[in-house]
């Protein structure tokens, strides 16, 4: 019964089990041995020596040796087939050995398996561009790569598993390379654990540089954190939203002067469009114009040819004076139409001299009285100094007109009145009547050309006298102001200066 037992409890064993005598020679075995050593029925056998069973040369001598030492030796051998094979040699009590075969060849190819994995998880550690690192739930470092202490210049001694992230810290504030504000540095961790995920976070240093850090906790209370300098990309990014910017900045200003020029463009298109309609208008008037006193002149010639010799001196006079007003009409007209297209050439001449400007005022109302004998003019013009610097001829022109205006708009009234005195290096001039006025909205566009009132309808005019006397008083570097309403009269209000600018030449051209 017992031999019977004990072969079933060697037979129930994984290992390969062989028990040999003093003399070295087997004594009992089990099935599981051949199946090990991958050999057939009868390759094992009672009686056969030591030697026969592979891996075992040597053994009776490393056995005795290991005896003396204690503990039973343990060795590995290849099979012809690739496989391994652990042997363990145990001395027993009747001075016999038992031998233990186990097929580790599972357990080498894991341990190779793990070993290449170590391998290659280390070269991914050293070769990962961003740096990594591991800490423990008490923040003691367990591993990191090289791109971590080169990151932050790290010494070997910081780089040992154990070491505390607060020494790490502190030497990194040392070199100047620590976080800029520690009092947020460690909020990613507390997200990362609040979340149970990981979680990121831009950290500037004290250096200037944009570190990314992600941080991934572990199960144990410990984590997982990855370094990525991302100053570069972070630059860009901000370099990007200031171009943005600029160019949104740009193409608002862009499109606001589109605009701008479009309503500028729309405005001119329209006063284009009132120019032509004024033109045309203006081609109107001045045909009329000039057709009344050819009229006039052309009925007075005729009625002096048919009188012939019997011409009494009284009417000779007064064809004479109606020629001759009628003459300066058309003279008036020419030079008003002329001076203002040599402005729109710029070849108007201004030729400062010593200009009497009493006198000047005193022979244009004269002009007047010639042509208007139903108007009467009062001056009150002994304010005015003797001379100033100002061109004759063109302020010719300005009075003729003015004065010639107050006429043609006052037909009910027989009064105008001029008023001059001088004032703070300036002389003013006004001229006043009772005519029909001007509406107030009309005043701000009184001297643009070819303009004309609504109070001047079924006057005769051409809308280009005020224009010019403006330009001409400018062109003096002087003003003119009016002062009306409808029904009240107006009154125009010229100012000079007493002396030209210093840097004025003789001769102004208009620009």
């Amino acid at each position: 019964m017992m031999p019977h037992s004990f072969e079933s409890i060697l037979e129930s064993l994984p290992q390969g089990i062989v028990l040999l005598d003093p003399a070295g020679t087997v004594t009992a075995f089990n099935s599981r041995t051949l199946d090990i050593l991958g050999l057939p029925q009868g390759a094992i056998r009672k009686g056969m020596n030591i030697d026969g069973l592979p891996g075992t040369a040597g053994c009776r001598a490393v056995a005795s040796r290991q005896s003396t030492v204690g503990g039973a030796p343990t060795s590995q051998f290849a099979l012809s087939d690739g496989g391994m094979v652990s042997l363990t040699c145990a001395p027993s009590r009747g001075g016999g050995w038992i031998l233990s075969y186990e097929d580790i060849s599972t357990l080498i190819r894991v341990e190779d398996s793990l070993t290449e994995q170590h391998r290659r998880f280390d070269a991914a550690l050293s070769n990962m561009p961003h740096g990594l690192c591991m800490f423990d739930s008490t923040k003691n470092l367990i591993l990191c790569n090289a791109s971590y202490a080169r990151m932050y210049n790290l010494p070997d001694l910081l780089t040992q598993p154990g070491t505390p992230l607060g020494d790490i810290l502190t030497y990194r504030s040392r070199e100047g390379n620590g976080p800029a504000d520690t009092t947020t540095y460690f909020d990613v961790v507390f997200e990362a654990t609040a979340r149970g995920a990981p979680a990121s976070q831009n950290i500037v240093l004290a250096d200037g540089r944009v570190i990314k850090i992600t941080h991934n906790p572990m199960q144990n209370g410990g984590y997982v954190a990855t370094h990525e300098d991302v100053t570069k990309t972070v630059r860009l990014a901000e370099e990007l939203r200031r171009h943005h910017d600029q160019l949104e900045a740009t193409v608002k200003s862009r499109t606001a002067e589109v605009e701008r020029q479009a309503r500028e463009l729309e405005r001119m298109l329209a006063q284009e469009r009132n120019i032509n309609e004024l033109q045309r208008q203006f081609v109107a008037m001045a045909s009329h114009e000039f057709r009344t006193p050819l009229a006039i002149i052309d009925a007075a010639a005729q009625r002096l040819l048919r009188k012939r010799g019997a011409v009494e001196p009284e009417f000779l006079s007064d064809k004479v004076d109606q020629i001759r007003a009628s003459v300066t009409r058309i003279v008036d007209l020419m030079e008003s139409i002329l001076s203002a297209g040599r402005l729109d050439t710029g070849k108007i001449d201004i030729n400062y001299d010593a200009c009497a400007l009493k006198s000047l005022i005193k022979t244009c109302c004269e002009r007047q009285s010639t042509i208007a004998k139903s108007h009467s003019f009062v001056l009150d013009i002994d304010g005015l100094p003797e001379f100033i610097d100002a061109d004759p001829r063109t302020l010719g022109q300005v009075f003729t007109n003015l004065l010639s205006n107050a006429v043609k708009y006052a037909p009910g009234t027989s009064e105008i009145r001029v008023t001059a005195w001088a004032e703070t290096g300036n002389v003013k001039v006004s001229i006043s009547d009772d005519g029909v006025g001007i509406d107030a909205e009309d005043v701000p566009r009184l001297f643009q050309r070819y303009f004309r009132a609504r109070t001047s309808t079924g006057i005769a005019g051409t809308g280009i006298g005020l224009n010019l006397v403006k330009q001409i008083i400018e062109l003096h570097n002087g003003s003119i102001e009016v002062r009306s309403a409808r029904g009240c009269g107006s009154t125009f209000t010229v100012t000079l200066p007493i002396k030209r600018n210093g840097d004025a030449s003789a001769t102004n051209n208009a620009a």
